[in-house]
Formats: C-alpha cells, sequence, structure tokens
C-alpha cells in the first residue's frame, strides 16, 4: 500500500491570531486608558516595527495593569520576535486577567505545540473553542494537536487498545464553520485515512483540489488515496498535477514512480524516481524505490548501486535491505544475495511472510529471475 502524505497534509503553520484593531473598550467595558497606545502599538506592528510596538504595549501595560488586550498583543509581537518564552508568558498574564481570551488561548496552544506538548496544546485549543464555539482556526488547531497526540500514543503502545483524541471531529468542525478553507479539507482526509475511511478521505482531498486547484499538497494527497485504492490512472494524473505544480516536490516524484511501476510503465517509473532522487540525495526510501524499478527494467549494475546508497543512508530500512538482496540475486551474486537477505531477516517488525519470500528468492539465485517486489516486505 502506498503510503498517504500525511506528515505534510497535516499542516504544521497553525492559524493564529494576530492583530486587530484594538477595541477603544478595555474589559470592564469602559473607555481604557490603554487604547491609543494599544492603537500605536498595532500600527507600528503592521509596519514592521516590532521593538516599538512592544514599548507601546508595555506602556498600555502600565497604564491600564488589569486590561488583558496588551498583554495578549505584546505576546503577538513576542512571537513575531522569536521570543516563544516570552509570548507564553505575556499570553498567561492575558488570560489570568480574562480568561475567557479566545485568541490567548489558541497563540498558546500554538506555542505549546511547537514545544512538543502536544496534550497542552489540546487543552489550550479546548479553552479557545469554549471561549468561542464559532472559532474555525482554533478548531483546525485542535485537529493538529489531537494529530501529534494520537502519534505520540501510537508510538508509544504499538498498538494497545485505548482511545484516541479524535482529530477528525475537529477538523469536521472547522469545515463546517468555514467550508472555503482548503487546508481544513486537506487535514480532515489526511485523519480519515488514518482511521482508514478512505472514501471519506477522497472525498475531502477532491475538495481541497477544488477549492485549492493550485496546491501541489493537494493533488499529492489525492493521487496517494487513488493509489491506496488502486485506482492507479487516476493517481497517476493526480501525481502530475503536483509535480507539475512544483517541479521540486521530491516525495510526489517518487510517488508517481511508484505508481507508474504499478501500470507497468517502467521507463517512467525509472524517470520520476530518478527525479526524486537528484532532489533529495539523502533519502534511503527513495533510493531503494528507484533500486526496484531499475531491477524491473533489467538494469542490473545501477540497481545494486542505487540499493547499496539506500543501505549507506538507512541501514535498517527493511526495504532497502530487501531490495538489495534482490538486486545481488538479479546479478548472480548468490552469497552476497544471501548474506543481505539474512539481515534484512533480522530486522526488527519484519514479518514471517516476508522473510519466507525472501528465502524463495535468494534459492532462486542462478535458476530465475527474482519474483516482484511485494508491496511493503
Amino acid at each position: 500500500m502506498l503510503t498517504l502524505l500525511t506528515p505534510l497534509a497535516r499542516a504544521l503553520i497553525l492559524f493564529l491570531a494576530m492583530l486587530g484593531p484594538p477595541d477603544p473598550m478595555g474589559d470592564s467595558g469602559k473607555p481604557s486608558p490603554a487604547t491609543a497606545l494599544l492603537e500605536k502599538g498595532s500600527l507600528l506592528f503592521k509596519q514592521g516595527d516590532t521593538a516599538g510596538a512592544l514599548r507601546a504595549f508595555d506602556a498600555a501595560i502600565k497604564a491600564d495593569p488589569a486590561d488583558a488586550r496588551p498583554h495578549y498583543l505584546k505576546g503577538v509581537a513576542l512571537e513575531r520576535k522569536g521570543d516563544a518564552a516570552g509570548a507564553m508568558t505575556a499570553y498567561r498574564s492575558a488570560l489570568g486577567r480574562k480568561p475567557d481570551f479566545a485568541e490567548a488561548h489558541n497563540n498558546l496552544g500554538g506555542l505549546l505545540l511547537g514545544q512538543g506538548d502536544a496534550a497542552g496544546a489540546a487543552r489550550a485549543f479546548e479553552a479557545a473553542v469554549r471561549a468561542r464555539p464559532a472559532y474555525p482556526e482554533a478548531y483546525f488547531n485542535l485537529g493538529v494537536a489531537r494529530d501529534a497526540q494520537t502519534e505520540k500514543s501510537d508510538s508509544k503502545s504499538e498498538g494497545k487498545a485505548g482511545s484516541k483524541p479524535d482529530a477528525v471531529a475537529a477538523y469536521r468542525e472547522a469545515v463546517r464553520l468555514k467550508p472555503t478553507e482548503p487546508s481544513y479539507r486537506l487535514n480532515l482526509g489526511a485523519a480519515l485515512r488514518r482511521q482508514g475511511d478512505l472514501n471519506g478521505a477522497l472525498a475531502a482531498f477532491k475538495e481541497s483540489t477544488r477549492l485549492a486547484p493550485k496546491d501541489a499538497l493537494g493533488w499529492a494527497n489525492l493521487g496517494m488515496i487513488l493509489a491506496d485504492q488502486r485506482a492507479y490512472d487516476g493517481a497517476a494524473g493526480a501525481l502530475d498535477r503536483a509535480t507539475k505544480l512544483k517541479p521540486d516536490f521530491a516525495l510526489a516524484w517518487n510517488r508517481l514512480g511508484r505508481v507508474e511501476l504499478r501500470r507497468g510503465h517502467i521507463d517512467a517509473a525509472a524517470d520520476a524516481q530518478d527525479r526524486a532522487r537528484k532532489l533529495d540525495a539523502k533519502n534511503g526510501t527513495f533510493a531503494a524505490d528507484l533500486c526496484r524499478t531499475l531491477i524491473e527494467k533489467k538494469d542490473t549494475a545501477r540497481a545494486v548501486a542505487e540499493c547499496r546508497a539506500a543501505v549507506a543512508l538507512d541501514g535498517r530500512n527493511p526495504l532497502a535491505r530487501y531490495e538489495l538482496g534482490k538486486a545481488l540475486v538479479a546479478k548472480g551474486d548468490c552469497a552476497e544475495a544471501r548474506k543481505e537477505m539474512e539481515r534484512f531477516a533480522g530486522l526488527p517488525d519484519v514479518k514471517p511472510g516476508a522473510k519466507a519470500q525472501a528465502d524463495e528468492i535468494v534459492k532462486s539465485c542462478g535458476r530465475q529471475s527474482p519474483t516482484p517486489t511485494p508491496t511493503q516486505p
């Protein structure tokens, strides 16, 4: 099965609330003495004068210490400056004065997620949507945080039963509130794919490409979900479009090569995977994929070279070891092929069926061409 483009689909660019026109009324509902300073700071911020904006916001804090707005705006300015710790302190100061400050919760969540605290980020985003139920950006960010929580729990539990944060529900609510935002559809599709809902994912990716027809990422995801469903002609068309929109999109070129190989277009597959290799020379999986295609093309010498490169880049990649063993069989170097397949069989997570198949390929050495590669050993 072809791997979905989930790391890219789940956009790490969070939707953060930035600077808007200051409300002339403070949190008490009365005219605030800080308003003129906030307006000045906001203007300076928009003009790119972050230092000047910070001075204005600090002055506003002194003018009205109880007003949450200057603390929040100071946090936004500190984020631009790259001071994440200072920004978090400022957002928490704003929340201490106004606990239902949705934008402050949202931006604090973004910083927590950036520090790897997915659970803390999710709590912040949940607080943001409680404070403002019609807040699509915060729902989207909540989905991103829940995805990150799921990844962490998967890496620790290794398949153990247990409830997982529901990113799909958060993305669905973001889509409901803002149906024209393509990135919401993109992440919804990725989350649905991880839940095994291929049809739902396909619908989400199709809508993403309709809303953003020039977004290469959307087309790449659409191509991969079509490949998952073995609709290889459609997958090739979508991935080809992704590479045309973004010629340096290495992963799209690689997956296009995989799909072309499935379609029996060996030369086209080799060309696409060669492009991927040139764009990302340190990717061991790309090298192993090209090796596999070159074996099918009967370009044995180059296949061995690519597979050796794949193993050098990532010796614990089962695909690299397996394809190197196959290439050595094709070359007729049976002793080396057996050593590589033994190394392959000794890697963790290699299933017994794949080990048996590797053994059969070695036994065929000198008698016939190696059997076709399984989708994923």
